[in-house]
């Protein structure tokens, strides 16, 4: 393993922010840190690079331990590049003279320096540019500055914290694909901070997501996805239909469950899913039904009375979003629940529809 954590913990005052984080990564692996603010995800990010210390715990780097309680190594001494929010560039610097920084502080003779940052702005795509200042620089641009000024030392490990987050939608996604096919070229181990689930996405092999300073689930993206281990991971790796009750065992089977919706309408309804191993001994009598929307159907005409996982709605508000209809249902008779499903042409406000939730692509996971 490249990089172990082991029992890593960190409080402020009364408030812990780290509880007890494991984690391993291989050489060359790109990891994300997903999470809501103040989950914890950037205290991580600078316990590991030496800018916070830790409590307790364990971290190991290429095989070097840089913090095991007694000692810490400084951080100039961890060979870890960091890439800032808001870059943090030097205004005064031209470009060359920022990704020269470091290599000057280590008194880097003058023509390695020249040679190294010449390579670093064809890497980046940036040649030519080497004498501007970072005010005559657009955000992308300003963004691979700081990406080649990270670079520039060799680092075994390279920490981005949030980024991409200042850049508009369109060049965000751009620059998510140049640093992907960057970091992987380089083959440089790369652990990055987010809050924004599809960058996590895009950009990671596997993702850490993160709750309260505690880890939720580690996985690759498809894998959260498709099999989250609770609602929270579930809700935040993309949009869900979540639907909470009372579990009652199927007849049918050991590998299916339904859950009874008694405050949604007049009469109970039950609707079912398939059960994970992993998640069962973690529902304890409730759990919720999860549908994403690209698996609901809408139907304006009834379909047969006893077809499972059929259920009664109007439609709230459509929006056309990517080529489709974006199409809100609100279900219930006593309560207001709202689902999300796509449609292939607009629907009328307070239009009555039926929503089918195919119980094979259902699955319940813990609360």
């Amino acid at each position: 393993m490249f990089l172990q954590i082991k029992q890593l913990s960190k409080s402020y005052g009364s408030r812990q922010v780290v509880s007890n984080v494991d984690l391993t990564m291989e050489e060359g692996e790109i990891l994300s840190l997903l999470g809501p603010s103040g989950c914890g995800k950037t205290t991580i990010l600078r316990m590991i690079a030496g800018l916070v210390s830790p409590e307790s715990g364990w971290i190991e780097i290429g095989g070097r331990v840089v913090y095991d309680g007694r000692k810490e190594v400084y951080v100039e001494e961890r060979r870890l590049g960091m890439v800032f929010q808001d870059y943090a560039l030097w205004p005064h610097m031209t470009v060359a003279r920022n990704i020269a920084f470091g290599l000057r502080l280590r008194h880097t003779p003058a023509q390695v320096i020249a040679k190294r940052v010449a390579e670093l702005l064809e890497l980046v795509n940036l040649p030519g540019m080497e004498d501007r200042y970072p005010y005559q620089l657009s955000g992308g641009q300003q963004q691979r500055v700081a990406v080649a000024r990270a670079l520039a030392t060799e680092p075994r490990l390279l920490l981005l914290d949030e980024p991409l987050s200042s850049l508009d939608t369109g060049l965000r996604e751009v620059m998510r694909t140049e640093l992907v096919q960057l970091f992987k070229r380089l083959k440089i181990t790369t652990i990055n901070v987010t809050h924004d689930q599809d960058e996590a996405m895009a950009m990671s092999d596997r993702i850490m997501v993160l709750r309260d300073g505690q880890v939720q689930q580690i996985g690759t993206p498809t894998e959260l996805y498709l099999n989250p281990c609770n609602v929270f991971v579930a809700s935040f790796m993309g949009p869900a239909n979540l639907l909470a009750g009372e579990l009652v065992p199927e007849a049918s089977g050991v590998t299916e469950r339904s859950i009874r919706l008694k405050h949604l309408f007049a009469e109970e309804k039950v609707v079912s899913g398939l059960v994970r191993d992993e998640v069962r001994p973690r529902l304890n009598g409730r759990g919720s039904l999860l549908c994403r929307p690209d698996d609901v159907s809408l139907h304006l005409d009834t379909l047969s009375p006893g077809q499972l996982n059929l259920l009664p709605g109007k439609i709230l508000h459509s929006s056309f979003v990517a080529g489709r209809w974006r199409t809100v249902v609100s279900i219930g008779e006593r309560q207001t629940q709202p689902l999300l499903a796509f449609a292939s042409s607009q629907l009328q406000a307070e239009q009555p529809v039926w929503l089918e939730l195919p119980p094979e692509r259902c699955q319940i996971v813990p609360e």
